[in-house]
């Protein structure tokens, strides 16, 4: 019995098929096979290649076609399959789901002919290799992850001087320079709630668009006390980058710069010291997002002072020496002409009132504390006493000013 003979366009359509897929699977040996995999699907359309995130945020993408138009299309339907043409652009797109949330891979050509004859194959092609490499990427950043927590766990454990060397290898394994001076990090979500692995990955994600080398964990103080956010990064500006970008969402208090891994828990108590002044002046601040990092080695003297003392005793202090002015009317005029830099008519216009009004609030304060509020010496005692307000209030009143 002879085989029958296989029509020459399936042969054809066979060979098409194993020359799509070679040219697709060579991107996964890339060092970026994300962007490899969406340059050969562009070339083998002919023209553009784009995959999004679930948020529409483009993940790779090669070629002139309107990507934002596009994503538009996308965004207004649940559909997992689109053809549509935008302009002289034929446009075919799925929905792919990966262990991250949903992908969306788009393709197009200004030829319709091309994406009639290959979008289905390097749709289908393309969802299958995406899912590939996503899974070897995802498998590869656990482990990362899971190595990377264990180091700084160890780390905080306490290293001992003859050991440092030893740790500073480990430390290579993650892009850290050697010996070259790091920070410790205590931050805590803006909201107040506790800190989760969601932010953990959210840390991860947001150093990787700075490059930046970073170990980062869960950190629990007390059993009653909410997560933590734990962090060592290398003292360089494209940390400082981060940290300005961190801080919009989160509260953060950073140590001082060393390099001696044997100062390592010194250095944490210095983190918290600065995550503690950051919750002080985020409760006073109407957009703490605005506050900024608290860099423990940057603080003024006035703010040093206040977090190297007794907190129960400095409470009681406070109170006392702010009791004459316990009137919320006079407190408010009197923290705000403060934080305005004793300018009348900002303090009036951030109150909403007439500066003379302001003036004779002022006048009632001074009788209150028995002495003008011009004195140096009353001027210090109730800047420490509002410190914590003042800085809060300084920041809200600035963003509104800008604004």
């Amino acid at each position: 019995m002879t085989t029958p003979s296989v029509p020459i366009t399936e042969i054809d359509r066979l060979r098409t098929t194993l020359d799509i897929t070679n040219a697709l699977l060579s991107a996964v040996a890339s060092t970026d096979p994300v962007h490899a995999l969406t340059s050969r699907i562009a070339t083998l359309c002919k023209g553009t290649a784009v995959i999004y995130d679930f948020e529409g945020t483009i993940v790779a993408s090669t070629g002139e076609a309107p990507t934002q138009l596009i994503w538009n299309e996308v965004a207004a339907t649940h559909r997992r399959e689109l053809q549509l043409s935008i302009g002289r652009w034929a446009v075919r797109t799925r929905r792919v789901a990966l262990r991250d949330g949903v992908h969306v891979i788009a393709i197009a050509s200004r030829g319709a002919d091309t994406l009639d004859q290959l979008g289905e194959l390097l749709l289908d092609t393309s969802e299958r290799l995406l899912g590939a490499v996503h899974g070897i990427q995802y498998g590869a950043t656990q482990r990362d992850r899971r190595d990377n927590e264990q180091l700084i766990s160890s780390l905080y454990d306490g290293v001992l001087p003859a050991r440092e060397h030893r740790f500073w290898s480990r430390l290579a394994q993650f892009r850290f320079p050697a010996y070259a001076a790091i920070r410790t990090i205590e931050a805590a979500p803006i909201d107040g709630t506790t800190a989760t692995e969601g932010h953990v990955t959210q840390f991860h994600a947001r150093a990787r668009s700075e490059e930046l080398p970073l170990l980062a964990m869960l950190r629990r103080v007390g059993m009653d006390a909410p997560a933590t956010l734990s962090a060592i990064v290398p003292d360089t500006p494209a940390s400082e980058r981060w940290l300005a970008d961190i801080s919009r969402q989160y509260l953060v208090g950073v140590s001082a710069p060393f390099s001696a891994l044997s100062r390592i828990s010194e250095c944490v108590r210095e983190a918290e010291t600065g995550l503690g002044i950051a919750r002080q002046w985020a409760a006073a601040a109407t957009a703490p997002e605005g506050l900024g990092p608290v860099l423990i080695d940057r603080i003024d003297l006035a703010t040093w002072l206040l977090s190297h003392v007794d907190a129960r005793q400095l409470e009681e202090r406070i109170r006392s020496t702010l009791a004459p002015v316990a009137a919320p009317q006079l407190r408010e005029t009197l923290v705000t002409y403060l934080a305005t830099e004793q300018n009348v008519t900002r303090t009036a216009a951030a109150l909403f009132v007439h500066p003379n009004t302001v003036r004779y609030r002022l006048s009632r304060v001074e009788q209150a504390l028995g002495q003008p509020i011009t004195s140096s010496f009353v001027l210090s005692n109730v800047i420490l006493a509002l410190y914590p307000e003042l800085i809060g209030l300084r920041s809200s009143l600035g963003d509104a000013e800008r604004a």
